[in-house]
């Protein structure tokens, strides 16, 4: 009986330590969005705002496709993890679908804070949505394996939203264009973008994007995109389940026709110029700060979901290259061979390149910022010149041509007895 004995008072312990440590630990406190269909819980104030405001965001991009919305009677959670464990090899964005005594519960785990800024979130929380349409009609049983939606439906809403927000990047239809290969869609649905490096994930959700706008300008349009979420087949991809919740595009034939002229159309020429140096340092910097969050970008790759955030890395420096000055664009390749490197091999040495690249950067911007001063001051201090004295000027015998802004610009004042 004494072994009896010490089980219970380990039992008791036990118990103990553990209400001990619930009562010492803070409850998260929680806050609901402004449309009631999300509830975020976190101890970090400013976290908990920045995810409502995404998540408000995603439910407007996502009523472009489906009429329904996660009521505030089941709102999709929103649960920070920051402080918890990631698996190694886990997303930093985990959706999750529980069956509860009130019904379906729809979550997301958000285990790094970065994810906010990369789009990861933007994911995760167009996966929770799908999922509540998936499931509304019946949720699976607790226990039971549930299906995600196929990557290229929530690439290419991320990817609408990121660019309805910061807009399209100039080049990228051409480049898919002009890359040799016209797209195709079956080999478009058989391909896996969590495996693609950042050019080919690029092209990926421009794809992506096509597709969905295709499907939005269709005669069904949310009607057929409720036909899709409903179709048990959707999950598994493939061009099935869109020509079956589409009829009106008849055949595979003429929903790949379609894709590829509307990737065509958006290939044409943009009509904004390019960023200046200093907006295209400016730009960089901004996704940098993003990434590294207050520390080395190496440092930053080692970290707690540090691959997956240097591949997004990569992802937003290869949208950045097509919109930046072309003096910038070597910077921005090297910056983003870097951050792919570090996506593969977090502890690749890669310090010198970047002490090198910032000197680079910083003295590019700092002479391309003469060059502009200069330009300003000639401009500002160009006086007019009558044709007459431009014409008394080049007929002056055995005078050497200057045609350099200072010379002209002595030339003239000297004209004006000065």
């Amino acid at each position: 009986m004494a072994w009896k004995r010490r089980v219970l008072i380990l039992c008791v312990a036990w118990l103990v330590a553990v209400a001990t440590d619930l009562s010492a630990a803070p409850l998260a406190a929680g806050s609901s969005s402004r449309s009631g269909a999300f509830i975020a819980y976190s101890q970090d104030r400013d976290l908990r705002n920045k995810m409502l405001r995404a998540a408000e965001g995603a439910l407007g991009e996502w009523a472009k496709v489906h009429e329904t919305k996660a009521g505030s009677a089941a709102p999709i959670v929103l649960n920070d993890k920051t402080r918890a464990f990631m698996p190694k090899g886990g997303e930093p964005v985990v959706p999750l679908l529980f069956e509860t005594e009130a019904g379906m519960k729809v979550q997301v785990d958000v285990y790094d804070q970065g994810a906010i800024e990369s789009g990861a979130f933007e994911a995760g929380l167009f996966s929770a949505l799908a999922l509540h349409a998936m499931h509304s009609e019946e949720t699976p049983r607790a226990g039971k394996a549930f299906d995600l939606p196929p990557r290229w439906f929530i690439e290419g809403l991320v990817e609408e939203l990121r660019r309805s927000r910061d807009g399209t990047p100039d080049g990228v239809y051409s480049a898919l264009i002009q890359s040799g290969r016209p797209p195709e869609l079956d080999a478009f649905f058989r391909q896996k973008p969590e495996i693609l490096d950042a050019a080919s994930l690029v092209l990926y959700r421009a794809q992506a994007v096509s597709l969905l706008l295709v499907l939005r300008k269709a005669q069904e349009s949310k009607k057929g995109f409720a036909a899709l979420l409903a179709n048990p087949s959707f999950s598994r991809g493939g061009v099935e389940p869109v020509l079956s919740a589409f009829p009106s595009l008849a055949s595979r034939s003429a929903l790949s026709k379609l894709w590829t002229l509307n990737i065509a159309r958006s290939s044409m020429p943009p009509l904004m110029a390019s960023l200046t140096v200093e907006q295209s340092e400016r730009e960089l910097a901004g996704v940098l700060k993003s990434v590294k969050a207050g520390q080395d970008l190496s440092e930053a790759a080692k970290a707690q979901g540090g691959a997956f955030l240097m591949r997004e890395c990569a992802v937003r420096i290869f949208n950045l290259e097509f919109r930046s000055h072309p003096l910038f664009q070597p910077i921005l390749e090297e910056y983003r061979n870097i951050a792919t490197q570090l996506a593969r091999r977090p502890k690749a040495p890669v310090a010198a390149k970047i002490k090198e690249l910032e000197e680079t950067r910083s003295q590019l911007v700092e002479r391309s910022q003469k060059i502009a001063d200069y330009l300003n001051w000639f401009e500002v201090t160009q006086i007019d010149e009558p044709p007459s004295l431009r014409d008394e000027k080049s007929s002056r015998s055995g005078a050497m041509p200057f045609n350099n802004p200072y010379a002209l610009y002595l030339d003239s004042l000297e004209a004006r007895g000065w």
